[in-house]
């Protein structure tokens, strides 16, 4: 079994490098997210993790804090990664990390058609489908 690790980044790190392509092949390219979408001013103040198996990177997640709520953001992980749990243990990692910081939940804004994703890894839907970058989302939420 292939062991999965998160790497704590920020946004002046060398290895930032990495996020920014992970962003453009899944966000650019998969989805049609226009560039000018995929960095704000929040990535200057958020905590970055790259997601990797030892040998290489399979993605990439944000996290931004409000207070004791987090806010997992632009989770993306590279096609040839998924469906092979990189996202549900990432997602674990980031629960046990954010627990130990006095986090008390952990919100997001899915994209709707693949919510199913979320579910599984405990989030629960809240509020109604909402249009950003011209695709469907839904906020979602999990207790820590």
């Amino acid at each position: 079994m292939v062991e999965i690790n998160i790497l704590k980044l920020n946004f002046n790190d060398e290895d930032f490098l990495h996020i920014r392509h992970i962003r453009e092949s899944v966000f650019n390219a998969e989805l049609g997210i226009s560039e000018s979408e995929l960095f704000d001013k929040y990535d200057e103040t958020c905590d970055h993790f790259l997601i990797f198996d030892g040998q290489k990177i399979a993605g990439s997640v944000r996290i931004r804090s409000m207070d004791a709520v987090i806010k997992l953001e632009r989770m993306a992980i590279l096609k040839e990664f998924r469906t092979k749990n990189y996202g549900k243990n990432c997602i674990l990692q980031i629960k046990e990390y954010y627990s130990t910081k006095n986090s008390s939940r952990i919100i997001l804004d899915s994209i709707y058609s693949v919510r199913g994703f979320y579910k599984k890894c405990g989030f629960v839907e809240e509020g109604e489908i909402f249009q950003r970058v011209g695709i469907d989302h839904i906020r979602m939420s999990l207790t820590l």
